[in-house]
């Protein structure tokens, strides 16, 4: 199996195994969970992935997200959950999901590992590419074959930046990141007048947030909540934050009641990932209003 911009390794022990994988194509690992990550994760790009197949039944998946305040909010899965918001991603967008450094450590039966990932989600209708990477720990089981049993995942955020040692940059110098076509990388304008700390409205942008996929998802995800995007004597306004990863984070809260907040927690944590608002061909925070019927 082929792979390009990969630099994993292999912790036995004491011992530290550093490996450089590139057009030459992959060597053979003494830890077979390392095998069992690499086809998880290049499976996963595939349509048709058979995503509860590498879960034990009791696993446990949480993403992790980040308020406007930096603090974290984790969603909680099961594998049924996980594999059918997979199931949705796949639905709308072509994955691509590429390890680029894995640290792993195992001991019989049980085998733990800690990566930095490269994702590009690629719309299927307009082909318009979002690039992100995130870091995930795994925990595996060895029953019949190597099982996941609890995933986390966390998605790029501006207070944690990567270390070198998870994004060496002689590997990943030529690897884009943000806002794209599927051949054309949006670059940078360094003499940008965009502020990365602020939150901007989307009438401020040069393309504001997009959902995903067509019109009738998000209208469907708002009908299922009772939320609308426009405003009425009738409903209570809340905010929701775009990040710059097109990760939503539900921001303020206003006078929703209790049973309210929980409401847009979870109609938030239904989204998928949106393109991000862009700012002097930047990837920027924006903040949208919805209103609760």
């Amino acid at each position: 199996m082929k792979e390009q911009l990969r630099h994993r390794a292999d912790v036995i022990g004491l011992n530290l195994i550093t490996l450089f994988l590139g057009n030459l194509g992959f060597a053979q690992l003494p830890s077979t969970s390392i095998d069992f990550l690499d086809e998880f994760y290049l499976n996963a790009s595939r349509p048709n992935f058979s995503t509860l197949s590498y879960f034990a039944p009791s696993a446990t998946v949480e993403v992790i997200s980040y308020d406007e305040a930096g603090y974290p909010r984790v969603l909680s899965l099961t594998p049924k959950e996980y594999a059918a918001q997979a199931d949705t991603l796949q639905q709308v967008f072509e994955v691509d999901q590429q390890p680029v450094v894995i640290l792993s450590r195992y001991y019989g039966h049980l085998a733990t590992a800690y990566l930095s990932l490269y994702t590009r989600l690629i719309d299927k209708e307009t082909q318009d590419t979002l690039r992100i990477r995130s870091i995930q720990a795994v925990q595996l089981i060895k029953q019949d074959s190597w099982k996941i049993v609890d995933l986390v995942v966390q998605n790029e955020v501006g207070n944690y930046p990567f270390e070198q040692d998870l994004w060496p940059k002689e590997l990943t110098q030529a690897i884009p990141l943000g806002q794209g076509s599927k051949n054309k990388t949006v670059a940078s304008d360094p003499k940008s007048s965009y502020d990365p700390n602020k939150i901007y409205r989307p009438e401020e942008l040069d393309i504001a947030p997009e959902y995903p996929g067509n019109e009738a998802l998000l209208t469907a995800l708002l009908d299922s909540y009772g939320i609308t995007m426009e405003p009425a004597e009738d409903v209570t306004p809340f905010t929701v934050t775009i990040e710059e990863d097109g990760l939503a984070v539900l921001a303020y809260v206003g006078d929703l009641s209790g049973s309210q907040i929980e409401q847009a927690k979870s109609f938030v944590g239904s989204m998928l990932i949106w393109y991000p608002g862009v700012k002097d061909e930047a990837s920027v925070r924006t903040k949208l209003i919805f209103y609760m019927r």
